[in-house]
């Protein structure tokens, strides 16, 4: 009797699985909700880092200060550059939740070999960890600044322009990353199809001026406001994929493209 119920139950799955819809990368057509984290996730992400960017102003070159000065700039920001570098922090781990639901996702759509969606992990994992970075530069940079005013850390200027230069030499090499990122999630979106082809195009071309701009950055070229609209546009894109990695999932009355190779 127990056996025949364990067959009963066996066969009741196999039903079950057979209704789940076409094959999908080896898998069975995602279910909407699956990504529902990841896409949340990345979707506040987006909005973090915007908000992060554009809290404070442009960090000025540290000039060499006198101990009981009242006042300078990173004295006079302090609360807004202390806020920007935690938004900074919880936009970065935001992005692992992200990372891991679109790790996941990509994975299924490449098929039982997956070759792309390692690449989207470590890409995205080393442009969080060099926003954090970034970060508890940044809070270096302004808690110095402030015991120097505070004749705390007397003749320090030189380490204040260390710390000016790293912030930003890091924000520079966190583009080639991010342009990474972009370019292999794009890749398998395009290869796929389980998303809408337009998304993957873009995808690509941001992935490649991002990668541009990280370049530009380094070896100095002066290409504002262009940068800023270009990262401006790679962070929407990447909303836009939260946005339909959880809500514009295939349907399973169509196919959805092949696996790569």
């Amino acid at each position: 009797m127990l056996a025949s119920a364990t067959r009963s139950l066996r066969d009741g799955g196999s039903m079950l699985r057979g209704v789940g819809g076409p094959s999908w990368g080896g898998c069975a057509v995602e279910r909407r909700g699956r990504y529902t984290v990841a896409a949340v996730s990345g979707v506040l992400f987006v909005v973090v880092l915007l908000a992060g960017l554009y809290l404070a102003p442009d960090l000025v070159y540290p000039e060499e200060q006198v101990g009981g000065v009242s006042g300078s700039f990173y004295v006079n920001y302090e609360s807004r550059l202390l806020a920007q570098a935690v938004l900074f922090g919880v936009a970065s781990v935001l992005f692992l939740f992200f990372l891991g639901g679109l790790r996941a996702f990509l994975a299924r759509a490449e098929g039982q070999e997956p070759r792309l969606a390692p690449v989207v992990l470590a890409a995205g994992a080393v442009f969080a960890g060099l926003g954090l970075l970034q970060a508890a530069t940044l809070t270096a940079l302004v808690a110095l600044r402030g015991n120097e005013l505070g004749v705390r850390a007397q003749g320090s200027g030189w380490a204040a322009r260390a710390l000016f230069y790293l912030e930003g030499a890091i924000g520079d090499m966190a583009l080639f990353p991010f342009a990474a990122f972009l370019a292999a999630a794009a890749m398998v979106l395009v290869r796929t199809r389980v998303l809408p082809g337009w998304l993957g195009w873009i995808g690509a071309a941001l992935g490649l001026l991002v990668g541009l701009l990280a370049a530009g950055s380094i070896i100095g070229l002066d290409i504002e406001p262009a940068d800023q609209a270009i990262l401006v546009l790679a962070l929407v894109w990447v909303a836009a994929l939260a946005i339909c990695l959880d809500w514009l999932l295939p349907s399973a009355s169509r196919p959805t493209g092949e696996a790569l190779d």
